[in-house]
This record gives structure tokens, sequence and C-alpha cells, in this order.
């Protein structure tokens, strides 16, 4: 059976995103990741442009799909307590179902041109921006303690995105278990009941 090119642009992707994890963005070459899919340097470029697009695709993809699953939960007609439950759920799962991606995009977002990271860095602010925009209702409709929004935001953040770093999925605990330990740090410091 014959590859497609996009199952072949896929294959390139998921090749490359264990690749950059293995030795990282700088240690990995296009000559690496064209052995990897047994395929010579100079076909890996009928697929891909370059070494960077290669990253802008493997960041940019978690980042988009997470966003229109958060911007679900934001626009239901729920508690903000519940929305915030639901997205830290749901963040908490995406996260571990991309690990390999979250890490890579934590890491070497930093190696991409200008305009790649402009784009990286406005779809991460429209992800986090749900979370905002969920806090903000909730302090004013009075659930929510009177903190600065951003600061939670960015405090929700740095604890769950940090998990790439120390998360096992064979570990004891699954990634239910530890939304859950987070939502009760988090719920029970920002509820005012």
């Amino acid at each position: 059976m014959a590859t497609t090119s996009g199952e072949r642009y896929a294959e390139i992707i998921d090749m490359a995103i264990k690749l950059f994890r293995k030795k990282n963005y700088h240690g990995t070459s296009m000559q690496d990741i064209a052995e990897a899919v047994g395929l010579y340097r100079g076909s890996l470029y009928h697929y891909i442009n370059s070494k960077e697009e290669i990253l802008y695709r493997i960041v940019e993809r978690p980042v988009s799909k997470g966003f229109e699953s958060l911007k679900k939960i934001q626009e239901e007609n729920s508690p903000p307590a519940q929305k915030l439950r639901r997205a830290i759920e749901y963040h908490v799962r995406h996260s571990m179902e991309h690990q390999a991606e979250l890490a890579i995009m934590l890491e070497d977002t930093k190696h991409l041109s200008g305009k790649g990271q402009n784009r990286i860095r406005e779809a991460q602010k429209k992800y986090e921006g749900t979370f905002l925009s969920i806090i903000k209702e909730g302090i004013q409709k009075g659930d929510f303690k009177k903190l600065d929004p951003k600061i939670i935001t960015f405090a929700i953040f740095g604890m769950t995105n940090w998990m790439y770093r120390w998360y096992d999925v064979d570990g004891i605990l699954s990634a239910d278990e530890v939304a859950e330990c987070f939502l009760d740090m988090i719920l029970n410091g920002l509820l005012t009941k």
C-alpha cells in the first residue's frame, strides 16, 4: 500500500518529535530526520521546507487544538468554578497527551524566527486567555477571591506546564488524579465560600 503525501508528512513530524526530545532541536539534523523516516535528505524537502517549519508545526498543532476545546468550555453556561475545573482537567489531560510537543514548545520555541515565535506567542496568549476570562468572570460574580487574574493564570500554567519534566505515565498517579490534586489546591485557594 502506497504512502500518501499527507501520511509521509505526519510521519516526518512524528519522527521529528521523537528526535527533538531525544537529541533536542539543535542536536537533530535534517539528515537524522531523513534517515529515521527512510528518505534521502533531498527527498525530505519534497514534504517540508526546513527544520524550522517542522518545529513550528510541532508546537502549533496542540496549541491550536487546545484553544478550540478551551473556548467551548469558556463559553458554557456554567458557574465559573465548574468552568475552571473543566478547563484545568482538560489542560492537564491535553498536556499529557501532547507531553513531548509541550516540552518542545517550552524549550525550543526560542529557535523559531521572529515571525514564527510571534505566531506561537499569539496562539499561547489566546489559549491562556480562556483561563484568564474564566477567572475574571469568577471574580466579577464573587465566586473567586479578588486576586490578580493574570497572576492566577500564570500560577496555573506554571504549576501544570512543568508536568512534562516530572510526570510519568507509568507512575502511581493518573493524569486525572494529578489534575484533581491541582484542582484542590487552586480552587480551595480561590473560592470565597
